[in-house]
């Protein structure tokens, strides 16, 4: 699965909390947080919808040591990444058995899958996240449905997102792919980024 590639675990930042959980579509996100960074950790956790787990055993640090490192954003919410169906169960499985998942605060219509325990996320996971979306080989290529890379702020990095309206103007209004229940952006050209013609493989 791919995505923009976070930093991992070091000497000067070890994994202390680990934020897990289901996307609208089913999707297992995990990443982990360092020391300085749970309390805000935390409540972006609670924001999201997901959950908050202390690497509190050599067993959860060693599977936090096989995520990505998460980033905090001054908005309060966190990147999360998407992770193996395996690895989230496995971390899930460490969560109290009374547990009860944070109501997401993008209200999940009817019928659409909820985050839970276990939630047969292998099944529900797709097998490509970027399924029906195209790669542009250059600027004049950018269309409905390309998949290239944006900023929300420029201090943040940069993330998948994929076009959903173009204007006459020039403006592009993009959809984050791993975010979407997050707000969507509108950008021009000069302002995103081109992803290479052989990423999707």
């Amino acid at each position: 699965m791919t995505t923009v590639a976070v930093p991992a675990a070091t000497a000067t930042a070890m994994p202390a909390l680990i934020v897990l959980g289901l996307d609208d579509g089913g999707k297992a996100h995990a990443s982990w947080f360092g020391e300085d960074e749970t309390d805000v950790a935390e409540k972006a956790a609670g924001m999201m919808g997901m959950a908050a787990l202390r690497a509190s055993t050599d067993e959860l640090r060693d599977l936090a040591g096989k995520l990505p490192h998460g980033r905090l954003f001054a908005s309060g919410k966190a990147f999360v990444p998407f992770v193996k169906a395996t690895t989230f169960d496995k971390i899930a499985d460490h969560l109290p058995k009374s547990y009860k998942w944070p109501v997401r605060p993008a209200k999940s219509a009817a019928g659409k899958p909820k985050p839970g325990k276990k939630a047969s996320a292998a099944a529900a996971q797709p097998s490509d996240p970027n399924e029906g979306l195209t790669i542009p080989e250059g600027w004049d290529s950018i269309v409905f449905g390309s998949l290239v890379l944006a900023c929300e702020d420029p201090s943040d990095g940069w993330f998948h997102a994929h076009v959903i309206q173009v204007s006459a103007d020039g403006l592009f209004t993009l959809r984050w792919r791993d975010f979407p229940d997050w707000p969507v952006v509108v950008r021009r050209t000069h302002h995103l980024a081109l992803l290479h013609p052989r990423h999707a493989e």
